[in-house]
């Protein structure tokens, strides 16, 4: 049953090995990690530290992880046979040469015995478990048969030996150390884990303590930037989030190993870096992300909506809100809140017009050009084209775009039937100028714009007309995304009605 234990810890410490490695592979922090050198794990008996070992002091290979001055070395015990002349003698009478002689001295039960006693030595050793995952397999075999070769004089390679057994020697002796270390590395030692076990642990709660320093570190520089206007406040809470949400899913898990959260041996757990400060930060993001949103709503509304005085003084109140809600901010976010209410409360002061009563009804003619779609600002960057299918063999195609002053303006030939009369240019009224139109007014209206529009648009009623011109104007307006965020106001301010009334 032994030769069967010894397979099992020893596919356990390739598993591990395996694991470890590829850890080291994308931790950078794990990457510098040095180790005590093979000749610290070797000695001869009963004469201390072999003479190899002070290359552990050399320059250049001083450890920074795993130096114990104090690691007992494993005791390789091989003597050279001493025999008497007349045994040397009758030694060669039978035909029996040297190198046979050194042969005998490594083989059978010696590298058995060899092989166990390594594997006791290798048992819970987690500095000899560093040494096997920083070091690849063949190469800490050829260290070890180099150390064989340096301190056992008999077994070295000299002359005309090269050819006969010697290197067999080695090459046993160094396989059979081998395989008792990586046996002994993979066995648990009741209560704690394998010695590989133990070293990927610490591993894993150095690279864990290292992300969440890292991300604090990030979140800490966050924390400390000013944002100017609302895109820079939903950039810095976007990022604030982003580290957050790693933080989180670090934390899950390290929650999902026990282990890694237990103290072993002493060792310290991991320490969670304090975020109270870039959570704060975060908190006051987001109340501020919601001020700015409100008053980007008012300043909407101000500038769309015809407002009277009774409104005008709800927006202010509103405002004076938005003001009351600053405790709710760090100060290095008050200016840039108290800047945008400024703004807001400029631009609702400044509307024109104030008066608690309707509109009076004024005659298209005395409305502004502009309302009328007769405004002379039909520059547009970019037409976006819409089709429309009534049925007829033609349909009709109308361009549409938005001018400097957010205006819709569409392009279309003047006539559907020939003569066309070539593509005219004007700037669409909105549905509000409309409103309190007879139907003649309406008509009035439209024959100054494309016919094409005008059949679009026109019903047998005056509401009718107004149902159908307010989802026109929506539809060629949504197709342009400057003026989106028009239609929104237009639909909150009532200003847009798709249905008869």
């Amino acid at each position: 049953m032994e030769p069967k234990r010894v397979m099992d810890t020893m596919l356990v410490s390739r598993v591990r090995i395996l694991y470890i490695r590829s850890l080291l592979a994308r931790s950078p922090e794990l990457q510098s990690i040095k180790v005590s050198p093979v000749e610290c794990f070797l000695e001869k008996p009963n004469s201390g530290r072999s003479r190899s070992s002070s290359r552990s002091n050399s320059p250049g290979r001083s450890p920074v992880r795993y130096v114990d001055e104090q690691i007992q070395g494993f005791k390789v015990n091989i003597k050279p046979e001493k025999k008497s002349k007349l045994s040397s003698v009758v030694s060669r009478i039978r035909g029996f040469d040297q190198d046979t002689l050194r042969q005998q001295q490594v083989t059978g039960g010696k590298l058995r015995e060899i092989q166990e006693e390594a594997k006791s030595f290798a048992v819970g050793n987690k500095a000899l478990a560093a040494l096997f995952v920083h070091t690849p397999a063949g190469e800490l075999q050829r260290q070890i048969r180099s150390w064989l070769a340096e301190n056992f004089e008999f077994l070295s390679v000299t002359g005309d030996e090269a050819s006969g057994g010697t290197t067999g020697q080695l090459e046993l002796l160094s396989t059979a150390i081998m395989d008792g270390w990586m046996a002994g590395l993979g066995a648990a030692l009741p209560p704690n884990t394998d010695a590989l076990g133990q070293l990927l642990s610490e591993y894993a709660k150095r690279v864990f303590t290292s992300q969440l320093q890292h991300l604090k570190d990030i979140a800490g520089t966050l924390a400390t930037e000013e944002a100017d206007d609302a895109s820079q406040v939903a950039k810095l809470r976007s990022a604030l989030e982003s580290v957050d949400h790693k933080r989180r899913k670090i934390l899950q898990q390290m929650r999902n190993d026990a282990a890694l959260l237990t103290l072993e041996n002493g060792s310290s757990p991991i320490q969670n870096p304090s975020t109270a400060a870039e959570d704060a930060r975060l908190a006051s993001l987001i109340s501020l992300d919601g001020i700015l949103k409100q008053v980007k709503d008012i300043t909407r509304q101000s500038s769309v909506i015809s407002m009277g005085r009774s409104k005008k003084k709800a927006m202010l109140a509103s405002l004076d809100e938005l003001g009351e809600r600053m405790p709710s901010l760090l100060d290095i976010d008050h200016p840039c809140a108290q800047r945008q209410i400024a703004n807001a409360r400029r631009l609702v002061e400044k509307s024109v017009r104030e008066e608690d009563d309707p509109a009076p009804e004024i005659h298209h003619a005395q409305r502004p050009s502009a309302e009328l779609g007769s405004g002379t600002d039909t520059d547009v960057a970019q037409w976006n084209v819409l089709q429309f299918n009534t049925g007829s063999t033609t349909p009709f195609i109308i361009k549409c775009g938005a001018n400097s002053n957010s205006e819709l303006v569409i392009k279309a030939d003047a006539k559907v039937q020939e003569p066309k009369g070539g593509e005219i240019v004007r700037v669409v009224p909105r549905p509000s100028v409309l409103e309190n139109m007879s139907l003649d007014e309406m008509k009035q209206i439209f024959s100054e714009l494309p016919e094409a529009l005008s059949l679009l648009a026109l019903a047998r009623t005056a509401d009718g007309t107004r149902a159908r011109y307010s989802r026109l104007y929506r539809t060629l307006a949504m197709k342009v995304p400057s003026l989106r965020d028009l239609v929104g106001e237009l639909e909150k301010g009532g200003v847009l009605k798709d249905v008869k009334s």
